[in-house]
């Protein structure tokens, strides 16, 4: 079968054998899925001692499912594999009864194409196949029953083009490739294709004589038939979708592997950013050191339900222990004590901010820029590129832009909003003030710990930051 297959299609087969689950992120008409069907009729095809088991294909419509298993057949017939005719079928889903196509080979195992449903895979083992992932209707569902099967030793493939940045592919796309999940991760591009030798089968499967010339021809017209979706459609390049405030292209530009790293801080100024919440919301501080042109996020503390006097102390903590030129608090509604205490303490470095109307608009569309530019450094951190992922652009009732902020089980982007007004710190027209040396490095490791309140003490006092 090896050559049969061209180069980016065997990568991917090698892919999915070596991981419980595989996330490939492809360009249309490259023949991707067509590999995926000969993985799929070697597995039914085996013997369960030799790794066979039963493969689910799920697609967004009927005509996939049907599409899919006619090509499990021919490669049935191509590779010798003996295998029933195409059979339909009714697939029991807890609720429903959903129409599927089934291929039964003589391992005992069967090759089963259905649309997308998330409970029908509960209590069943094998290898699920979720085709174009980023086009079902519910994903995150659909992954929830697939992944079930890995207890008992399956797999999970998930392929699909992009839709829009602000898609369950796209994050777990993102997760693979962080290393917040240890999924196997491949992207082919149309030109990656090409590379390998996809023109090159096309003219061998329909008579054409291949040239360069001609294959330079063909791929500058089937750019051309997807127009500005190309980029998504061909390169793997999802489009800024539904409104997205901040660019997720720029979000992932501004990953730098020094940020996140407080043992970088060197004695740099830094300016902070609070959002103050106390019971629904996150608490959260974030540390900006300016080295040269750039701002490097050196540091965040994210709290919950916490007392003000924690609070406090932690940005007492901070305020000592760094060159801190400006702290921009969020003033909105409960911040207006903690502000009022802070200016008490640190005089005109502490500017409040009310966070509504033009105020917070302006405050955001500085951060935008600042993404924009290429000026701020963030740690590749999936749950803070999830924050700022989180607000959206939405029209007012005049026209005039305004901002959303989506809330989940993380609240409503508080570590965005502090990065936010970090920046704006940043950016403000600060005053100089006398500067007294921190402690040496070889004591940083209790700069954090509050001195009057024993609880706060020890649970922030070393290695929070």
């Amino acid at each position: 079968m090896s050559d049969i297959l061209l180069p980016y299609q065997r990568r991917a087969l090698k892919l999915i054998a070596a991981h419980p689950v595989t996330v490939i992120e492809k360009s249309r008409r490259i023949g991707l899925t067509w590999a995926v069907a000969a993985d799929a009729v070697l597995t039914a095809a085996a013997v369960k001692t030799a790794g066979g088991m039963d493969v689910y294909y799920l697609a967004y419509e009927k005509e996939m499912t049907r599409e899919f298993i006619d090509t499990c057949a021919t490669w049935a017939k191509m590779v010798d594999q003996a295998a029933s005719e195409v059979e339909e079928f009714v697939f029991k889903d807890s609720d429903k009864d959903i129409l599927a196509f089934r291929l039964h080979f003589a391992s005992g195992f069967n090759i089963i194409a259905l649309s997308s449903t998330p409970r029908g895979l509960r209590g069943r083992q094998g290898k699920v196949i979720i085709d174009e992932a980023a086009f079902h209707d519910n994903l995150d569902e659909v992954l929830k029953a697939a992944l079930a099967l890995l207890i008992w030793g399956g797999k999970v493939i998930v392929l699909s083009t992009h839709d829009g940045a602000d898609n369950p592919f796209y994050r777990l796309v993102a997760n693979a490739t962080s290393g917040q999940t240890p999924h196997g991760h491949l992207r082919i591009t149309f030109d990656d294709a090409l590379k390998d030798g996809l023109y090159h089968r096309i003219c061998a499967t329909t008579g054409q004589v291949w040239s360069a010339a001609a294959e330079t021809q063909w791929r500058e017209e089937i750019i051309a038939q997807y127009g500005e979706g190309a980029d998504e459609e061909l390169f793997c390049l999802p489009r800024q979708g539904g409104g997205s405030w901040i660019d997720p292209a720029d979000i992932e530009r501004a990953v730098d592997p020094e940020a996140g790293r407080p043992d970088l801080y060197r004695g740099g100024l830094v300016y902070l950013g609070n959002d103050i919440a106390r019971r629904n919301d996150r608490w959260v501080l974030t540390v900006l050191e300016r080295v040269g042109e750039q701002l490097i996020l050196r540091e965040e503390i994210v709290l919950a339900n916490e007392r003000f006097s924690v609070h406090e102390d932690l940005i007492g903590a901070a305020m000592t222990h760094y060159r801190v030129l400006r702290l921009a608090m969020d003033q909105t509604g409960m911040g207006e004590v903690p502000v009022e205490r802070a200016l008490e303490r640190y005089g005109t470095r502490v500017e409040g901010v009310v966070m509504s109307g033009p105020r917070r608009l302006a405050v955001a569309t500085a951060a935008k820029q600042a993404f924009e530019d290429g000026t701020l450094k963030i740690p590749n951190d999936p749950a803070l590129k999830a924050d700022l992922r989180k607000l959206r652009r939405v029209a007012g009732p005049t026209g005039a832009p305004r901002l959303m902020a989506g809330r989940d089980s993380t609240g409503h982007a508080d570590r965005a909003w502090a990065l936010f007004l970090a920046l704006a710190a940043a950016n403000g027209a600060a005053e100089e003030y006398a500067y007294h040396p921190v402690p040496s490095r070889g004591d940083s490791q209790n700069w954090l710990r509050p001195t009057h309140d024993d609880e706060a003490s020890r649970r922030f006092g070393r290695g929070t930051w």
